[in-house]
């Protein structure tokens, strides 16, 4: 089909449905003769792109990212005479010549192109619309297939098991998940098959380190000396104290940010995985900000007495926490 309109928030799945395209259409032979790019061109260049004519021995792709022309907040300002030029442009368009619009939502922000509009109602009609809905993180159900095609894509191997627990390791973005993928074929070379074990071994003190902080957190003081005794003895005392201080005070972060910013803001401002922003959000929502600020200034504490002799880490770091 000569036109295409994705839109939606999972950026990563209208990449790969745009390279499915390209692969289609030229193959191997992609050059810039025949595929062109544009970010939310002007109004003139827009109707020049959609009137593109194809090459004297083949057909041409053209991606055109058109946010200002479909989505309310950043449109382009056209008057009638110029929207019915657009509508006519879209109607002429040549089968050899494919052109795929895009449009990115923001995550978060719950916009989608207005289908009441002409523009959209002109797309429509001469091509596909197609929407990419970003996974939500409880949706693990819905993550898992699509991940079982990301590892056979990557030539990997994987049961369900190991597959689960990447996904609550890394959280529901798909692009993350590939990114784990890649780390994981890396690690495991010259082997193609990973278990939970092996994604494990690949986040262990993160892991560990969110465990002790929900034990905290839960006032499980017998749990935390227990965890802090097994950490202690594969890991440096400063080592742990670092991502303890590390964790608070991004909890600290979060929840004066919650306050007045959504989660994909904070995600944003924290450099965090936003899925991980809204475990978080629902661990501390009814955790009281003053005492986040006392378990901080304990760490600080600690620290100071462990590295002056007063007290041995696990007593240091135990007391830290029920003082």
């Amino acid at each position: 089909m000569p036109l295409s309109f994705f839109w939606g928030e999972e950026d990563f799945l209208i990449e790969k449905e745009i390279d499915e395209i390209k692969n289609k259409v030229l193959g191997e032979n992609i050059s810039e003769l025949n595929f062109r790019t544009s970010d939310n061109p002007d109004f003139s260049e827009f109707v020049y792109l959609l009137r593109s004519q194809p090459m004297m021995f083949g057909d041409i792709v053209v991606q055109i990212k058109a946010d200002k022309y479909f989505l309310d907040g950043k449109k382009a300002k056209l008057d009638d005479k110029q929207i019915e030029e657009l509508i006519e442009a879209i109607d002429m368009i040549s089968d050899k010549v494919h052109i795929i619009l895009t449009c990115q939502i923001p995550r978060g922000e719950r916009k989608k192109p207005d289908s009441r509009k002409k523009l959209y109602k002109a797309v429509q009609k001469k091509g596909a619309i197609k929407e990419f809905q970003a996974f939500k993180a409880y949706e693990e159900y819905k993550i898992l297939p699509v991940l079982k095609n990301m590892v056979k894509a990557a030539n990997l191997k994987a049961p369900d098991s190991a597959l689960e627990m990447l996904i609550r390791t890394i959280g529901p973005y798909l692009r993350d998940l590939n990114s784990a993928l890649d780390k994981i074929s890396l690690f495991i070379y010259p082997e193609t098959t990973f278990n939970k074990e092996i994604v494990e071994n690949l986040y262990p003190q993160s892991q560990n380190i969110f465990q002790l902080i929900d034990l905290i957190l839960a006032s499980d003081y017998s749990k935390t000396m227990f965890e802090i005794s097994k950490m202690l003895q594969k890991s440096h005392y400063l080592e742990i104290l670092a991502f303890l201080q590390s964790g608070f005070s991004k909890l600290l972060l979060t929840k004066i940010l919650s306050e007045t910013k959504s989660s994909y803001e904070i995600a944003t401002i924290t450099k965090q995985n936003e899925y991980a922003v809204k475990m978080t959000l629902n661990k501390i929502k009814n955790f009281p900000l003053s005492k986040l600020l006392k378990l901080k200034k304990n760490l600080v504490n600690a620290e100071f007495e462990i590295k002056t002799g007063l007290k041995t880490p696990e007593v240091a770091l135990l007391e830290g926490f029920i003082k």
